[in-house]
């Protein structure tokens, strides 16, 4: 075995910010609770991305390892970023559920928000 198969993977968590730029809302069809993303942006850099979810936990793990995988992305190529790119963080992935698109959502809801306001 390589060291990267028996290494056990850390469940990340996600906190709202007390200090943010924007944030999106998003609602989970599955259950019909809420994902928010919160994004800290500053020079059109995510410096800090947090939020909150009412849902299961497994959207918990997926906002949060979306918070990781954003923070320190330019906003043109966080608008890019899919779920696969965050399930690598993940210590599972629950194809059926889709709690990961409702995520990434609440990002692009987001990220749209940041553009519209920098464009008023």
């Amino acid at each position: 075995m390589n060291a990267e198969a028996t290494t056990a993977k850390t469940r990340l968590t996600v906190k709202p910010l007390d200090n943010y730029t924007i944030e999106g809302t998003s609602e989970c069809s599955a259950c019909g609770r809420a994902v928010k993303m919160q994004l800290l942006i500053e020079n059109d850099i995510i410096v800090d991305a947090g939020g909150t979810v009412e849902s299961c936990g497994y959207s918990r793990e997926c906002m949060a390892a979306l918070c990781a995988t954003v923070k320190g992305m330019s906003v043109l190529d966080a608008q890019t970023v899919s779920s696969e790119d965050f399930q690598p963080l993940m210590t599972r992935v629950i194809e059926k559920l889709g709690c990961d698109n409702w995520c990434v959502a609440a990002l692009r809801i987001a990220l749209r928000n940041y553009r519209l306001r920098e464009a008023a």
